[in-house]
């Protein structure tokens, strides 16, 4: 039976919307972790014997034990809060189902679980027979299957969209995906996308982006950058300082990131994996939220978010994001400042049809610095000993300066035609035009007779300007079907993409040079020639077909497709015109075992191909760089419980690798190729009651091949091993009940600092911490308030990320505090 003639089956009350009565939950009701779909709801008897389960809960508030029993048993239990409201229960502890167990964790309390004969429960205060006492509106009690789509439930995510495009498993998916939730976004405190993957294994965002925050340039597996998607549509990228969206994590359900290769599916790609934001969208639920906040060095920052039905029959839904925030940073002179909104509108005319219309609009701007800094004076000890000084600035007051402006405008359609069939359609056009205005350091100044002066450096000043813009449409139809005992996920789709990019750049290579140690800003700069003018762009069209195959416990993915792209570079200044053309075959196949007990070992295979735009110094056009990959694991959910681990090891070569042209600067060369071995591990799990775990581990061998330049050398900026570990604890009682506590320890280890190895970074560890408060324990009346404080190297540790070559290295981020206050209605 579909959820929508459920709804209307029931006559003895009036049903919420599926995900109305969530709104109850946001004052402190339990979300479950294996969680059953109201469609699936079987009658109570049946129910029951299949749902008993041991249960160990500690009594205390209501609200805290109804939480665990969320946890532990699967169910999401919905309540009123001036119904729970300062009562408390005896808690839960034997083997007991739905019902019973609802039974004896209230009794006691004035409320009482009915059930229907559907099988559904709603919440209610018992009746008084003596006193006649009125009976509040009942609350349902339901449970709600986690989304690929949608928020992660509890801890440890269940289901993705990215590894196959459809709604499956993360058992099933024969390649590693990591998903980083809203909730560890908000209890992080992560400003960007790049921080909140600072705890994802295998994943590197120091240097360049964790020192520059205006582009998330994330290292996969040994390769970047690793290109960004939002709802599985590419978000241009030119490199380094501009040209690419940025988008706040304060839209995002959750941030995904695909391990491998993945030009099956979305074609041209970097073959160390991408990363896919899953934004938020409208929602059935009535939530609002509000939230202000200040920080460190004079931060400010202001959020909205607002969503539910936009009419009566509930078949119109809206939801507005909105984001304001500026303020310093901790190089001198640097700020930034952020206005944002994102409007979208879900027309939902029957069960099976559901149209959504999404528009982003952003501006970002402020006083950058790229601030690459000497090894010799960072890594080393400079002249006299002595270091720079992590907060130096090293370009000019009063000419460095950004600004961009970016949309997003596009159209998600979905179609049910059956059970068993199902189109979706993605429509989006995504714009980015910037202006960055800056120095970097190039090099250290020598005098006359060849003495280097290690004090100061000269400089390249530049006013970098880029107009990318993307229009990607794809269609995919989803086939359900059996051939025997097999059973069958077909997915067959077409895609189209055009990606733009204009390029204006004046470089002066002779800017004038900076005393490291003692800056002087007042001196005059010479001005900077246009040096570079691009008109590139890439039309691609891919046709792609991916079978999920399943007989018992056996899942068989594979997957092909093919793609035609076109590419036309001209040099506007030397009024040269290539184009190139290519096409290629791109596949994927896997095979997962899903045991009984959530063990899940798999081994996969897996190709990608990427057209490169631009020509090299010779007008000469880059050839596509394609990638392989051969990956072996194990993936662990246990039944029942809010746990995923996954263990992978891989290998990845890369051909026709593209890096910069240190002959002939604002220029690259194709030099060869990259061969990437490694391990990870990642734990996600809530081992006992309150506390939450996630763990990270990496191994990474990334080295350049035969033929290469630098061959046999590893890549620069590459820890050998990484590892974090993350904790958050709630507490119990009826004051500290409201508290949660957040700890972590991101350890880097030590890493090439050059691609010729001839230095090295040290290793180091940045300690991270939380504190989150539910005011509503302070005082009824400040129900739906909660207070934050995320702290980012919490000892504020002094030391160097990452270096890529002798005068590319960067400091860490000082330590940051943030305090906010959000309510929720």
């Amino acid at each position: 039976m579909s959820l929508h003639s459920r709804r209307r089956a029931s006559t003895s009350v009036k049903l919420l919307p599926a995900r109305r009565w969530l709104c109850h939950v946001a004052f402190g009701v339990p979300v479950g972790t294996a969680l059953f779909s109201l469609a699936s709801v079987q009658p109570v008897q049946a129910q029951e014997v299949a749902a008993r389960q041991q249960y160990a809960i500690a009594a205390g508030p209501v609200r805290q034990v109804l939480l665990e029993f969320g946890r532990q048993s699967g169910v999401m239990v919905g309540a009123e809060p001036a119904l729970i409201a300062d009562v408390r229960s005896p808690g839960l502890r034997g083997a007991y189902g739905l019902r019973d167990g609802l039974s004896a964790l209230l009794a006691g309390t004035g409320l009482e679980a009915v059930a229907e004969e559907s099988g559904a429960y709603r919440l209610r205060r018992a009746p008084a027979a003596a006193t006649g006492t009125a009976v509040l509106e009942p609350v349902r009690v339901v449970g709600q299957t986690e989304s690929a789509w949608g928020p992660v439930v509890g801890v440890a995510p269940k289901r993705s969209a990215t590894g196959t495009k459809t709604d499956a498993s993360i058992l099933e998916i024969p390649q590693t995906v990591n998903v980083v939730s809203a909730a560890e976004i908000t209890t992080r405190g992560a400003k960007t996308v790049a921080q909140a993957l600072r705890y994802t294994p295998g994943v590197n965002v120091n240097g360049y982006t964790d020192s520059n925050m205006i582009a998330d340039e994330v290292d996969s597996r040994g390769f970047a950058p690793a290109p960004l998607y939002l709802d599985g549509t590419y978000l241009p990228y030119a490199g380094s300082l501009g040209g690419a969206l940025q988008i706040d994590p304060y839209l995002l359900e959750r941030v995904e990131v695909l391990k491998g290769p993945a030009s099956v599916l979305y074609g041209q790609n970097q073959p160390g994996g991408l990363i896919n934001l899953v934004s938020k969208r409208p929602s059935e639920e009535t939530l609002r939220e509000v939230r202000f906040g200040v920080g460190s060095y004079g931060r400010v920052e202001s959020a909205l978010d607002l969503t539910g039905p936009a009419n009566a029959d509930g078949n119109l839904l809206y939801r507005v994001t909105a984001v304001a925030n500026g303020g310093n940073e901790q190089i001198d002179y640097k700020e930034s400042r952020r206005l944002l909104i994102a409007p979208s509108l879900t027309w939902k005319p029957s069960a099976a049809t559901s149209l959504t219309l999404y528009t982003q609009l952003q501006r970002d701007g402020g006083v950058p610095d790229y601030q690459p800094l000497p090894a010799i004076g960072t890594v080393f000890a400079g002249p006299d000993g002595k270091r720079i000084n992590r907060d130096i600035f090293t370009g000019q007051p009063g000419y460095n300066d950004f600004y961009r402006r970016q949309y997003v405008l596009g159209s998600d359609l979905s179609h049910k035609f059956s059970e068993q069939a199902a189109f979706r359609q993605t429509i989006r056009y995504v714009d980015v035009r910037d202006n960055y205005r800056g120095f970097y350091l190039n090099r250290f100044v020598q005098d006359a007779d060849g003495n280097t002066d290690y004090s100061q450096a000269s400089r390249t000043k530049l006013d970098w300007g880029q107009h990318n813009s993307v229009i990607s449409v794809d269609n995919n139809l989803e086939l359900k079907g059996k051939t025997g005992a097999l059973d069958h996920t077909v997915l067959v789709g077409l895609d189209y993409r055009h990606f733009s990019r204009k390029y204006t750049g004046y470089n002066n290579y002779a800017a004038t040079p900076l005393n490291l140690y003692a800056p002087d800003y007042n001196v005059a700069q010479p001005d900077t020639p246009l040096t570079t003018q691009w008109d590139n762009s890439v039309d691609q069209v891919g046709l792609y077909l991916q079978d999920q195959v399943k007989l018992d416990r056996f899942v068989l993915t594979m997957g092909g497709r093919y793609d035609w792209a076109k590419i036309n570079n001209k040099d506007l200044l030397a009024d040269t015109k290539t184009r190139r053309d290519d096409s290629a075959f791109s596949g994927r196949v896997g095979l997962a075992y899903v045991a009984e007990n959530g063990v899940a070992p798999y081994i996969s295979y897996s190709e990608s191909f990427l057209p490169v735009i631009g020509t090299n110094f010779a007008g000469e056009s880059f050839k596509p760089t394609t990638g392989k990959q051969v990956e072996i694991g194990v993936k662990y959910q246990p039944v029942g419980s809010d746990t995923l681990i996954t263990l992978a090891a891989f290998e990845i070569r890369q051909k026709n690798m593209s890096s910069e042209d240190f002959d002939h600067p604002g220029y690259e060369v194709q030099n060869g190729g990259v061969r990437s071995k490694g391990v990870e591990l990642e734990i996600k799990s809530q081992p006992i009651e309150r506390l939450d775990v996630i763990a990270g581990l990496t191994y990474l061998n990334p080295t350049s091949t035969p033929g290469s330049y630098n061959e046999g050398k590893r890549l620069a900026a590459l820890p050998t091993w990484a590892a974090s570990l993350w904790t958050n604890y709630r507490l119990s009682g009826d004051v500290l009940g409201g508290l949660e506590v957040g700890a972590g320890v991101r350890w880097t280890g030590s890493a090439f600092g050059d691609s010729a190895n001839t230095f090295r970074t040290p290793a180091f560890a940045v300690v991270d911490a939380s504190l989150r408060y539910d005011l509503a324990h302070v005082s009824p009346t400040l129900r739906g308030a909660t207070a934050s404080l995320t702290v980012q190297n919490l000892f504020d540790k002094d030391y160097v990320s990452s270096c890529n070559y002798s005068f590319g290295c960067y400091y860490g981020k000082a330590r940051s505090m943030m305090a906010n206050v959000t309510y929720r209605w």
